[in-house]
């Protein structure tokens, strides 16, 4: 099991996007996490996916909204519009309540090499709304 490592920062039209990846294999991701910052740094998105348990979002004003897990193989077996079109699992299974904060996100967290980046990202998805930055500098974060 890999560390979730700093993979790249993106200039956007409203700020940067921060990727942080673990791989099972060259071509596939075990864990990510995505930072959304504004201009001024504030955190305006999270997102977390994690292979084992899937993905959800925080929402700066919202907080975490969108949790997801992988379908289950009786549900991607059944017949249906997408399993005719999609042979692959998705993740857009019933997470059950606390399914976030009790699994998904401490596999991602857990694992993400930079514990003070953690502590941080962790704080925020405690709440509905942030006024935290994240300067990348700050936490040896170099384009």
């Amino acid at each position: 099991m890999q560390s979730l490592t700093f993979e790249s920062m993106k200039i956007t039209a409203k700020g940067y996007k921060l990727y942080f990846t673990s791989y099972l294999r060259q071509d596939f991701i075990e864990r990510s996490l995505v930072i959304t910052l504004r201009e001024d740094f504030t955190v305006s998105h999270i997102y977390l996916s994690s292979y084992s348990y899937g993905s959800v979002e925080w929402y700066n004003g919202s907080g975490l909204t969108e949790c997801r897990q992988w379908e289950t193989d009786e549900q991607a077996e059944a017949p249906g519009y997408l399993t005719r079109r999609y042979t692959a699992r998705m993740s857009d299974g019933y997470a059950p309540e606390g399914h976030a904060e009790q699994l998904l996100i401490p596999d991602v967290l857990d694992n993400l090499e930079n514990a003070r980046l953690a502590g941080i990202i962790r704080s925020i998805l405690t709440v509905k709304k942030s006024v935290k930055k994240i300067i990348p500098g700050d936490y040896g974060i170099i384009p």
